[in-house]
């Protein structure tokens, strides 16, 4: 299988910086994240040629992925608008990279006061709307939109994400570490049975935490094996479903070396059970 292995830009850094800094440590791409402070749909137009000369000089390939707090759902239309004009304004500078595939995240800030109905239809239908409107201008420049989820089910059900995924025609991003927030075990296969690789699964996240509580904040993006996932189950789990495609490192370690040893580790590991040769 051919997997491929990336790390997400630290936005408060230099964007070019980042870029080097990705590729000294020898992944196969980047997943550039558009928002601030530093890597705003205006910064990196600023720089674009020189973005552009920098991936092609480290031959570095180029994933999308936008700020995990616009809120697509807002129940407040003239404040959602303002939400999905920013999106398309970080789907629209992420085209001009030549990206394949974008992430965008069903945020919720409210969802303890919308999880009675009807409110959470409502919110949902908005969901739906806002992501078919940002999916219709990545259709037209050949795009791939994906809905990222934010824990293992309690913020938006699993039902609901395919109901998302299916009523605005997109593709799904597994963060396995956001699968174990929220539940009492990790339980990758209640979405990997409704969304399949090679068809709406289309990229994952991997990063480590201590599972607990999304809404407080244990979304610790942890080097690989320093929390409690069982990282030799979830990569037997992904390789028996036939998963191939792109693997993001998100690792937030204030320590870059600790990014590499997880790059180190995951690709050991992924060799040593044949997910890849």
């Amino acid at each position: 299988m051919r997997l491929l292995f990336g790390a997400m830009n630290d936005p408060s850094k230099d964007i070019l910086e980042e870029i080097r800094s990705i590729a000294s440590y020898g992944f196969d791409y980047i997943d550039l994240t558009v928002e601030g402070p530093q890597a705003l749909a205006t910064n990196i137009a600023e720089k674009l040629s020189a973005i552009r000369d920098e991936l092609s000089r480290y031959d570095l390939k180029i994933v999308g992925h936008t700020a995990w707090f616009l809120e697509l759902a807002h129940p407040y239309g003239r404040v959602r608008r303002a939400f999905v004009e920013e999106a398309l304004e970080a789907l629209d500078i992420l085209v001009k990279l030549g990206v394949e595939k974008v992430t965008f995240h069903p945020f919720l800030l409210t969802s303890s006061l919308y999880r009675k109905q009807p409110y959470r239809s409502k919110l949902l239908e908005a969901l739906v709307e806002s992501l078919r409107e940002v999916n219709r201008r990545a259709s037209d420049n050949g795009i791939n939109i994906m809905i990222e989820n934010m824990d293992g089910g309690r913020m938006w059900r699993v039902d609901e994400y395919v109901r998302i995924v299916n009523e605005a025609d997109i593709g799904f991003h597994l963060d396995v570490a956001h699968a174990n927030l929220d539940v009492e075990s990790l339980d990758l296969q209640v979405f990997l049975d409704r969304f399949k690789p090679g068809d709406k699964l289309l990229h994952i996240h991997i990063s480590d935490n201590i599972g607990g509580s999304a809404a407080k904040g244990w979304d610790l993006h942890l080097p690989i094996g320093v929390g409690s996932i069982n990282w030799d189950e979830v990569f037997k789990v992904l390789r028996s479903y036939g998963y191939s495609g792109t693997v993001t490192l998100e690792v937030f370690s204030r320590d870059r070396d600790y990014l590499k040893m997880s790059l180190d580790k995951v690709r050991s590991l992924a060799s040593r059970i044949g997910w890849i040769t």
